[in-house]
């Protein structure tokens, strides 16, 4: 008997979601209600990707699938507004877990507002971060939103048949947007700063750009302030840490220009080959901008098993395995008793999972922060300076809560707090003998061990999987190295933005196919973290049914090359996916328009035909009224003129509002200062203001009754819970703790 039966209805979100149910080892029947949604690849590749494993069955209406419904565990629905999903019949459907799918939610003012995955990245502030200063913005190509909030969606609902439990899910796509940014909301809403477009040149970070190597290759650099030495080695020029010039970040940044042209005129006289070697000898930070070609022959990959061979359209294809791996998995049936007969009421699903947290940066800390929103018990194992010194030598990116960095600067990096929400501080030296031994007493207790190291820092410390597993043979331990625990880049150094030109989307994203961008917004992190959540849920499951606990390893690289797949399906059919700036292969027109005012924008699409006539009488030009999705395409230079011309001359908000009045998707290009006034984020209290002087943070992407927001703690001091983990965990006495006190064991502030 399967674990649990799916039943998937609707586009690409719940289309990935019902993926991740069947390679789990669910029965995922998709019922097809309607025509496929327009699609960055070919129907075949979005088919072949989304829906393998899968049993299809068409249905003619809402009623006829209501027989699919009752005999199914968990119901993934997809729907163009809430009034659709609502049409459908979702609230009379009986299932235990119910998951909605809309672009703005089930509830608010614009509930029923028509979108699509540009018009909602615009409105969620990626699209006004994306492209060059004085050029229009650009569009996320692809399927990243829709897989995103799949992929949220699975761990949620995932979590509820872990516990036994009965919920309801309501997922926004627009809000899931909003949880998966780095730092440009806090740094509005603390530093008073707005985020501006950089093109691939990373503002508060010098040197990170891409650079062209003499053999017209193309690398990223994403040069970190730690990394500052190191890439004065890499280019030969030992001088520069000398330079009063370059002597701090802040200093970099003042003089990028001059440290650019520097970079250039090095890495221009280096083939791409050379720069990989430099960068590993000197441990950088670098990626390569790969084409699918490239991306399907990468050594890395193929040593990893990385590709699984498939069918589609009678062609013998590859296509990849996902981003993470669970080992010691075992074939699993459903164990007795867990079927609908002892499904519970709402309550957290996670709530007797506790964590051991030594992540760090981003994509571990919000793949966590995901599982604590669930109810998890998390205890942040940090370093003494896993925050920073005790003194800040400049502002950090997000600035800081409350806007000063008053006494214990480290406590209030905004950036931190925005990530560390409802955890537990217990700062240890993991350095020391005695610090990993009380560690391994935190294991034998703890159900989930994640961190995000480099693949060889916790063995080097006597602390890999098999040590842990010694610990606690039913621990999970989640390791997250950019490129994985094996293969020739394995000890490669990984930063989101250098890993992303890897997974093949830079030769998508841009004005044009010579000018690549790189996307600003680090993507590899948060598919890392989303997909390092549905991993741990899975794995929790596992483990009720083997009794053993297992080893998950979620690779950065290969997060996003699975979310590139249609795009690979596509190039070993024979068409070969193409950079087409805002514009899009299945909808026309499809753009980014300028409005009224300083570099403001708005994002119109049309869906469908419908969409299009709409469009041609809102802005007087009925006459082209009756053009084919073939002849827009076509047309597109001359009806974006048409619609420059009729926006120019309104704000994005009135253009957007005129617009949705004809049912037509579209979307105001919004920055960090719009977002928390938008009456759909406000309605739905997205940001959630329990941090210090309330500052708003994000909240999580799904309302559901697993999901209870007022059980959420502020991110706590650095060993603000040192006594009491150590107390109620470990039955510490007063004296031993005050001993490791004096000792430089444990600490509750960084040392001096």
């Amino acid at each position: 008997m399967p674990l649990i039966k799916v039943l998937e209805i609707g586009g690409y979100a719940a289309g990935y979601c019902g993926r991740l149910f069947a390679r789990q080892g669910a029965e995922v029947t998709r019922l097809e209600l309607e025509a496929t949604p327009p699609a960055w690849a070919s129907v075949e590749a979005m088919r072949a990707f989304l829906h393998g494993g899968k049993i299809s069955v068409t249905v003619e209406s809402a009623a006829e699938a209501l027989e699919y419904v009752c005999d199914a565990d968990v119901v993934v629905c997809e729907a163009d507004s809430a009034d659709a999903l609502e049409a459908l019949g979702f609230d009379e459907w009986q299932a235990d877990i119910k998951v909605a799918m809309t672009p703005f939610g089930r509830t608010g003012p614009k509930r029923n507002w028509q979108a699509t995955p540009s018009t909602l990245l615009a409105m969620g502030g990626y699209t006004s971060l994306m492209g060059d200063p004085g050029r229009p913005p650009l569009n996320l190509p692809g399927h990243y939103l829709e897989f995103q909030t799949g992929a949220i969606a699975y761990s949620a609902a995932l979590a509820s048949v872990y516990a036994g439990q009965t919920d309801i899910l309501d997922a926004s796509m627009l809000e899931t947007v909003l949880s998966l940014t780095q730092f440009t909301h806090v740094r509005w809403h603390c530093a008073r700063d707005i985020r501006q477009r950089h093109g691939n040149d990373f503002y508060f970070v010098v040197p990170s750009n891409l650079f062209k190597t003499q053999d017209s290759g193309w690398v990223y650099i994403n040069i970190v302030p730690a990394f500052w030495d190191a890439f004065t080695v890499f280019i030969e020029k030992p001088e520069l840490l000398i330079d009063e010039r370059f002597t701090t970040n802040d200093l970099r940044i003042k003089h990028r220009d001059v440290l650019y042209q520097i970079a250039v005129d090095v890495i221009a006289s280096w083939t791409t080959d050379a720069c990989i070697r430099r960068a590993e000898a000197a441990r950088i930070p670098l990626g390569v901008v790969q084409t699918f070609s490239d991306v399907l022959k990468d050594p890395h990959l193929a040593s990893r098993a990385f590709w699984e061979s498939s069918i589609c359209d009678d062609v013998e294809i590859v296509m990849p395995r996902g981003g993470y791996q669970l080992f010691d998995h075992l074939n699993r049936t459903c164990p007795d008793g867990r079927r609908k007969a002892e499904r519970q009421v709402i309550e957290l699903p996670l709530r007797d999972v506790k964590i051991l947290d030594l992540t760090h940066v981003w994509a571990g800390p919000l793949g966590v922060r995901l599982l604590s929103d669930l109810g998890a018990e998390v205890i942040k194992i940090e370093a003494p300076y896993g925050r920073g010194p005790r003194e800040y030598p400049s502002e950090p990116l997000g600035g800081w809560i409350g806007g000063a960095p008053g006494p214990e600067p480290w406590n209030i990096n905004a950036l931190f707090v925005k990530l560390h929400r409802n955890r537990k501080s217990l700062c240890l030296d993991l350095k020391k003998a005695q610090a990993r031994k009380i560690f391994l007493e935190l294991v034998a207790l703890a159900d989930v061990v994640v961190e995000n190291f480099s693949a060889r820092a916790m063995p080097s410390m006597g602390l890999g999987y098999a040590a842990l597993r010694r610990a606690n043979e039913k621990i999970i331990y989640v390791s997250m190295p950019g490129y994985g625990m094996s293969g020739p880049y394995r000890d490669r150094v990984a930063f989101g933005p250098t890993v992303e030109p890897l997974s093949g989307l830079t030769q998508m994203l841009g004005y044009g196919p010579d000018e690549p961008r790189n996307s600003a917004m680090a993507l590899m992190d948060p598919i890392a973290a989303t997909q390092a959540a549905a991993a741990v849920t899975e794995a929790l499951i596992q483990r009720t049914e083997t009794g053993k606990g297992c080893l998950v390893e979620m690779s950065l690289h290969e997060g996003g090359v699975t979310y590139s797949a249609p795009w690979l399906v596509d190039e070993q059919l024979g068409q070969k996916p193409q950079c087409m700036g805002n514009r899009h292969p299945a909808m026309a027109p499809h753009g980014i328009y300028p409005s009224k005012g300083e570099d403001c924008w708005v994002a119109i699409t049309c869906k469908n035909d419908e969409q299009w006539r709409a469009l041609c009488d809102l802005v007087g030009h009925a006459e082209k009224s009756n053009l084919a999705l073939s002849d827009r395409i076509e047309q597109h230079d001359e009806i974006d003129s048409m619609i420059c011309a009729w926006s120019l001359v309104r704000t994005n908000q009135e253009a957007t509002a005129l617009l949705q009045d004809h049912k037509i998707a579209a979307g105001p290009v919004n920055t960090a200062a719009d977002i928390p006034e938008d009456q759909q984020v406000k309605s739905r209290q997205f940001f959630v203001p329990f941090e210090r002087f309330n500052t708003p943070i994000p909240g999580h992407s799904i309302q559901m009754g697993g999901i209870q927001r007022n059980t959420w703690t502020r991110c706590p001091d650095l060993g603000e819970h040192n006594r009491e983990v150590l107390s109620i965990w470990l039955n510490y006495e007063d004296d031993t703790i005050t001993a490791l006190e004096r000792d430089a064991v444990i600490f509750s502030a960084p040392p001096t």
